[in-house]
């Protein structure tokens, strides 16, 4: 559900219209809104405490009835032409955006993409509607968490099954219709997200939402099941093929403002919930980072640097943001096995073989191929500020866009913490005629942290707390350790002063 593919240059055409009131999403009144909002609306208010598969078995909603459709080019481009003209009415400068990537991109390929390691069919109204529904969640939660096969069909017997035999889906005449506007929602609905990430404005993009969507409300109080969505009261059954450390969608630290002296009483901190996996911890060799290429500012191609696990078995692994205690390495692997790879050793040299299974080879300190260090035992708390810029667009090649994101951590020595940054983006207009320009700043959040060796613990003045991978630098040979480098989660940051 969250592949890239062909959809990395809409979500880039569609970054600098984020600021408009009105996003590309925020049309179509005719049989998406007119057919999925009352639906929607009766399911949504129902799906608090408890399954919504007991809503949707009361509503006779156990048969899972196919519901074919023919796609051809001919309905694809009505579809968007469709698209287009009502989105003009409302918000002019998306409609020319949308207009010229549909030009240049096949929604149909870029929605097939999204399906593909799924068991869903793309010629299926029903399940491109259950697609459509769980990416919705997934946007509501801001989480990238690839739903299993069992909470796939969970999702379409519940919430599609219910709306079977009522039109359009019960209508072949008007089937197909309605399932390229849902395909095309989703392509456009997927490229917005991915945009409002970059620029760290995903609570806007979500609360600009059209009403024929699953109030976002509505989906952070349930979770993604093989039961289907259940409320956080019911059964939390796992349905991830990615590791999430068993964490629930919406279990992540929410973003609060930093504790200030004199505010309101701090509420209690909850202990965080015991770690899964620490016996990983068992079988690392040791822990490392490599230079690679990215993607920053315009466009431009940029050295990164990423973290290692090596472990005594002779694999690797390409750690992201969880700890390693919170990750399950084998469902990882199923999940994301480009993550993997081998490496063997002679001396200060190293060869690592990814899944493609060209060897790289790297000498330790190198330029290439460094130690990265944990906090020392009892080393608890950091004073020092982190910070990483980012970004994208396309400026770098002749394009129009340009991204800027930056994101700050400040660590202070009596055990708290404070993180914020900003987003820029602009748009030169030489395609399109028209320019724009919008920057915002991070919603602050704060409250207190703690370092054990890899693990960075942050906890919210809520009381919740998260587990992120966490790691120095090194410079020199022999390698020594550089805390002016640090690996917080999976990113790498800087200090800036």
């Amino acid at each position: 559900m969250t592949r890239k593919i062909a959809v990395i240059p809409v979500a880039a055409a569609l970054i600098p219209l984020l600021v408009a009131a009105a996003p590309a999403q925020d049309v179509d009144t005719g049989i998406l809104q007119g057919t999925q909002q009352q639906p929607f609306q009766t399911l949504g208010a129902r799906i608090e405490a408890r399954s919504v598969g007991d809503v949707a078995r009361a509503e006779g909603g156990n048969a899972v009835p196919a519901l074919p459709f023919a796609s051809n080019a001919e309905l694809r481009a009505a579809t968007v032409a469709r698209h287009v003209r009502e989105l003009r009415a409302t918000n002019p400068i998306a409609a020319a955006e949308v207009a010229r990537e549909m030009a240049r991109h096949d929604y149909d390929a870029i929605f097939r993409s999204f399906l593909s390691d799924t068991d869903l069919r793309p010629d299926d109204a029903g399940d491109v509607l259950t697609a459509f529904i769980v990416l919705q969640w997934m946007v509501a939660n801001d989480t990238k968490t690839e739903p299993s096969p069992a909470a796939l069909r969970a999702v379409r017997r519940q919430m599609v099954a219910p709306m079977a035999d009522k039109p359009p889906l019960s209508q072949a005449s008007t089937r197909a219709a309605f399932a390229e506007q849902v395909k095309l929602r989703t392509v456009l609905h997927h490229a917005g997200w991915q945009a409002a990430q970059r620029l760290g404005m995903v609570p806007s993009f979500v609360a600009t939402l059209s009403k024929d969507f699953i109030p976002p409300a509505k989906l952070r109080a349930v979770a993604l099941t093989d039961d289907g969505l259940v409320g956080m009261g019911g059964r939390k059954a796992p349905a991830a093929r990615a590791a999430t450390g068993g964490a629930l969608p919406g279990a992540s630290i929410a973003a609060v403002a930093p504790a200030v002296p004199g505010n309101a009483p701090p509420v209690a901190a909850e202990p965080p919930v015991e770690p899964r996996h620490a016996a990983n911890w068992a079988g690392v060799e040791g822990v490392y980072f490599r230079s690679t290429t990215g993607v920053g500012v315009g466009g431009m191609v940029v050295i990164e640097f990423e973290p290692l696990i090596l472990f005594r078995d002779g694999s690797y692994y390409e750690i992201d943001d969880a700890a390693l205690e919170d990750v399950d390495l084998a469902a990882e692997r199923a999940a994301k096995p480009r993550r993997f790879g081998r490496w063997i050793r002679s001396g200060d040299s190293y060869v690592l073989t990814g899944t493609g299974g060209k060897p790289q080879d790297y000498t330790l300190q190198d330029g290439s191929f460094f130690k990265a260090y944990p906090a020392e035992a009892g080393e608890r708390t950091i004073a020092r500020s982190y910070r990483r810029m980012s970004g994208g667009g396309n400026t770098a090649m002749g394009g129009d866009v340009m991204i800027a994101v930056s994101s700050r951590y400040d660590f202070r020595s009596d055990g708290t913490y404070g993180r914020g940054g900003s987003a820029g983006a602009t748009n030169s207009g030489a395609t399109s005629g028209v320019s724009s320009a919008m920057s915002r700043r991070r919603p602050p959040e704060g409250g207190r942290y703690g370092l054990d060796r890899h693990t960075l613990t942050l906890t919210g003045p809520d009381g919740r707390s998260r587990r992120l991978f966490f790691a120095y630098g090194s410079e020199k040979d022999p390698p020594q350790v550089d805390r002016e480098m640090a690996f917080i989660g999976g990113s790498v940051f800087t200090n800036p002063d």
